[in-house]
């Protein structure tokens, strides 16, 4: 048998090396630190109380508990960070970190004025994202060739499940943590009792977050949205980027007259679901349905294979009951409008399914030429990725967590989890920049799609009605003939369809109209029961049905048979586009890859370790207890911002040592190509 040994030493415990958990956060620490980002930080986020930790003191702590992953609460979290803080806060310039106890009073203490005020800080500034935005591979590029900045706004709702609150007289008055969280409102498929309403942007070919804020129960509607807008107008003055090259994308509850109107006031285009379900039964749009023509839309062939078609340029009006914030109404609103279908017999979740296809009718106020209509609703969506990084923001962030109860509080902590991952994708960019050259794109090469039959969709109105009747009471008399449930068609005994032509004004019987129905002209020429269906031989005549049904159903029929042979002026109103020739491209969206830009950062972390050592000066004399330093103490006057940021600062003549062991990667973005050794002078 094999011998061997084992020999075993012991030492003192290394209290200098930071745990791994902590290493990727107190290294980005270091670096904000010596860039000089956290003093902007500092001026930037306030936090309105008279003792305490400031608004840097509760950021660098939340960030390094995002950094740390989503897999623990923030009092789990201490237990980690807790024996290192000393050493973890100096890095930052600090003396120490608040505890869970003190974070969740900072947290409370926060207004959600402020808070917003200091979101660009923290969203773009911070991370130093706008090197990613600027870059042209992150831009979509349209049949022209222009490059395009493509912003999602997407709402998301995080719900709050209230248990059992037992109430008796022997108990104090009960209190619910989440009052202030959230309200209750309608969350689709996310039910709760309470919940609160992130809106984000998230700037599309890049990934980075460029807007969020919460708002308690279903939100306050156009305020919320006119707040994100401003922060797109904002991000494209700061790139110096054009407004008119800057699309806003948009779920379809943003598909009605208050939200055209918004991004039409900021000269903001825009794509989104026209919200308007009656338009399915227009008959107007149903004979521009009838004439179009359809083009396939570029995908990627893994879902239903779309076909798309302009439809021109409509007229919305608002309800009557639509009001601005201050009280006034709205404007109608002209828009372009294009379609989409795709063969469906199942009810449609979105839009309405017409004969076997589902239509979907779109906003799109974009230039024709520059996206045609295929690619107008390839570019739609594109945005069905955002659900994708909604589910990669849970996993590496864990935003959906409550880390305060007061919604500000939870707002602030919301933005900073953002900011790490926009900095962990501004560092991964960095790591590997992409050639600042734009994509090759393809020229344009449109496809007619040949699927779609020529009269094509039926009127659904005239169907609905027609499915009402007892059809197996009406066709007794006539062996053979049928009516089609899942075509809305009245069949012969030789299969052939035959038409509503016709509802009767006057009644044959009591309660009792009749219809007609008849084949077109010649329809019945090579009929082979001609002879003893027809009683004529006259060449072309077409084959007459009529049926007495109930008054009430006539009258409907007549009613709607007119409507759709006389275009009455209370229709839609569609004008064509101007004519214009499509650019000779196909249009592109980004490229790039925002995810493996996050792992290329936290990969540079694999084997990292950290070792902080901080030298304190000797305090000297201890100042008297019972004696004011100066008057302002005395009167216990408020402190400016800078005498709170001023309070929890690393003291004068301290000396922090960082020893770093990495790869040169991460050993070269914190400053130097040679094993690091980085003091940190003590601040004044």
């Amino acid at each position: 048998m094999a011998r061997r040994s084992v020999d075993v030493t012991f030492g003192s415990v290394d209290t200098t090396r930071i745990p791994d958990k902590l290493t990727e956060g107190a290294a980005e620490l270091l670096q904000l630190s010596q860039r000089g980002k956290l003093d902007a930080v500092g001026e930037k986020v306030h936090i309105r109380r008279q003792g305490g930790y400031c608004g840097l003191d509760v950021v660098v702590t939340l960030w390094l508990f995002f950094a740390a992953g989503a897999t623990r609460g923030v009092r789990r979290f201490w237990e980690l960070l807790g024996p290192h803080v000393v050493r973890v806060a100096a890095v930052a310039g600090r003396r120490r970190l608040p505890s869970p106890a003190s974070l969740s009073r900072a947290l409370d203490a926060t207004e959600a004025d402020l808070v917003r005020a200091a979101a660009p800080c923290l969203l773009l500034d911070l991370p130093e994202i706008d090197a990613v935005l600027r870059h042209p591979v992150v831009q979509s590029y349209d049949a022209r060739g222009e490059g395009w900045h493509v912003f999602d706004l997407d709402p998301t709702v995080t719900t709050l499940r209230q248990r059992a609150l037992p109430d008796d007289d022997d108990l104090p008055e009960p209190r619910r943590r989440a009052a202030e969280t959230g309200a209750p409102g309608h969350s689709g498929r996310k039910r709760g009792d309470l919940q609160f309403r992130r809106v984000t942007v998230q700037h599309s070919g890049s990934g980075a977050w460029v807007h969020a804020h919460l708002s308690p129960g279903n939100g306050e509607g156009v305020v919320d949205f006119e707040r994100a807008l401003d922060t797109v107008v904002q991000t494209c003055e700061r790139l110096v980027h054009p407004l008119s090259r800057a699309l806003v994308r948009m779920d379809g509850e943003y598909g009605n007259v208050p939200w055209f109107t918004a991004c039409r006031e900021r000269r903001l285009p825009f794509i989104t679901r026209l919200n308007r379900p009656k338009l399915y039964e227009d008959p107007e749009v149903l004979a521009l349905l009838r004439a179009a023509t359809w083009y396939e839309v570029p995908d990627s062939r893994s879902g239903p294979r779309r076909a798309a078609a302009e439809l021109g340029i409509m007229t919305v009006h608002p309800d009557r009951r639509t009001k601005r914030p201050d009280g006034s109404g709205y404007g109608p609103i002209s828009v372009r409008v294009v379609a989409s279908i795709f063969p469906r017999t199942e009810e449609a979740k979105r839009g309405r399914v017409l004969d076997g296809w589902q239509v979907e009718l779109f906003a799109v106020d974009l230039p024709a030429d520059a996206w045609p209509a295929p690619d107008a609703i390839a570019a739609y969506f594109g945005r069905t990725a955002q659900e994708n990084r909604f589910a990669q923001e849970d996993r590496e962030l864990g935003l959906d967590r409550i880390v305060s109860y007061h919604l500000p509080g939870q707002e602030l902590a919301a933005l900073v989890g953002l900011s790490v991952w926009n900095l962990r994708l501004a560092r991964g960019f960095a790591l590997d920049t992409p050639p600042a050259e734009r994509p090759v794109q393809q020229l344009r090469t449109p496809h007619a799609d040949d699927r779609v039959l020529a009269l094509w969709p039926r009127d659904p109105v005239l169907r609905g009605l027609l499915d009402e009747l007892d059809w197996s009471a009406l066709l007794q008399k006539r062996p053979g003939w049928t009516w089609d449930t899942v075509t809305g068609e009245l069949l012969c005994e030789e299969g052939r369809p035959l038409v509503l032509t016709t509802a009767r004004k006057r009644e044959s019987s009591d309660g009792r109209t009749g219809i007609v129905f008849c084949r077109p002209e010649g329809g019945c020429e090579d009929c082979s029961a001609r002879s003893g269906c027809l009683h004529t031989d006259r060449d072309g005549t077409p084959k007459h049905a009529e049926f007495s049904i109930p008054t009430a159903i006539a009258r409907q029929l007549r009613e709607r048979l007119r409507r759709v042979r006389t275009r009455e002026p209370e229709g839609v109103g569609v004008a064509q586009l101007p004519r214009s020739n499509p650019g000779p491209r196909m249009a592109i969206e980004s490229m790039f890859l925002p995810a493996e830009a996050r792992r290329a950062y936290q990969r540079t972390f694999l084997g990292a370790t950290l070792h902080i050592e901080v030298e304190r000066p000797s305090r000297g004399s201890a100042a008297p207890t019972l004696l004011a330093f100066d008057p302002a103490a005395r009167q216990r006057r408020r402190k400016t911002w800078d005498q709170n940021l001023a309070r929890y600062q690393l003291q004068q003549g301290a000396r922090v040592r960082v020893d770093v062991a990495a790869a040169p990667a991460l050993r070269a973005m914190l400053g130097d190509t040679t094993p690091l050794v980085s003091r940190l002078e003590g601040r004044d």
